[in-house]
C-alpha cells in the first residue's frame, strides 16, 4: 500500500499511470538486473520517461523498490480465489493450489524472489512485514489442525511450529532451482505443476503421514512405496 507523503497533493489520473509505469518499469529491472545494480536512471529508461520526472512521485529509489516489492509479496490471493476449483474437503488439492502460486512466483520471477530475500537483510520493516504475511498465510492450517486431529491434544503454540515445519519443506529447493540455478537441480526440468505437486505431495505426507490419492498424481504417484 503506498504511503502518502504528509502535505502531497493527490495525483492526476495521468500522475497515477505514471507512477504505474514507474512501478512496473521498477519490477522489470529488479528481474533483470536485481536491485544493488539498479539506477533511476534505469527505471526511467525502462518506463519510457525523463529521468527528471523521478522525483515526482517517489522520494528515491529504495522507497520506490520497498513499495513494488511490498505490491509484489501482498498479492496473495483470496482462500475463496486459490481454491475456487478446489472440491470441498479436498486436501490435497487445497495445499496443491497454494504451491502452484508460490512456484509460479519462483519459477516466473526469480529475480525479483531473490531481491525480496535481499530487501529483507537490509531492511528490517521489510523483513518484519514478510515474516507477520507468512505467518497470516500459515494461520489457516493453524486454526484447523486441533480440530483435524482432536487426539493429539495440541499444547499451546504447538500446531504453529508444526504448520511452521512443514512449510519448510522444500524451501531450500525453490532457492536453489530457480533463484541459485542449480544444474544438478535443474536437470530434472520439472515443469511448474510437476514441482508445485512434488511439494505438496510431501508436505501431504508429513501432516497426514498417508500418501495422496494416486488418481491426483501424475510425477509422484510412484512415491507411495516410500514406506518403512
Amino acid at each position: 500500500m503506498r504511503k502518502e507523503q504528509p502535505g502531497a497533493k493527490p495525483l492526476s489520473a495521468k500522475g497515477e499511470k505514471a507512477r504505474a509505469r514507474l512501478m512496473a518499469a521498477c519490477l522489470a529491472v529488479l528481474e533483470r538486473d536485481g536491485y544493488h545494480k539498479m539506477r533511476i536512471a534505469d527505471v526511467t529508461r525502462e518506463a519510457g520517461m525523463a529521468q527528471g520526472l523521478f522525483y515526482h512521485y517517489f522520494k528515491d529509489l529504495k522507497s520506490l523498490t520497498v513499495e513494488v516489492l511490498t505490491q509484489f509479496a501482498s498479492a496473495v490471493h483470496s482462500p475463496s480465489l486459490v481454491e475456487q476449483d478446489v472440491e470441498k474437503g479436498d486436501w490435497y488439492g487445497r495445499i496443491y493450489a497454494y504451491n502452484l502460486l508460490i512456484v509460479k512466483n519462483y519459477a516466473r520471477r526469480p529475480g525479483v524472489m531473490r531481491c525480496l530475500l535481499q530487501m529483507a537483510d537490509e531492511d528490517s520493516d521489510f523483513s518484519q512485514m514478510l515474516r507477520e504475511q507468512y505467518r497470516e498465510q500459515l494461520m489457516w492450517l493453524v486454526k484447523l489442525m486441533p480440530g483435524m486431529f482432536p487426539e493429539v491434544k495440541f499444547k499451546r503454540h504447538q500446531a504453529l511450529m508444526v504448520a511452521y515445519s512443514l512449510a519448510g519443506i522444500g524451501e531450500g529447493m525453490l532457492r536453489e532451482y530457480f533463484i541459485n540455478g542449480s544444474r544438478t537441480l535443474q536437470a530434472a526440468k520439472l515443469s511448474e505443476e510437476q514441482f508445485a505437486e512434488l511439494l505438496s505431495t510431501m508436505f501431504y505426507r508429513a501432516l497426514f503421514l498417508e500418501h495422496p490419492d494416486a488418481e491426483k498424481l501424475k510425477y509422484t504417484s510412484n512415491l507411495a512405496g516410500m514406506v518403512r
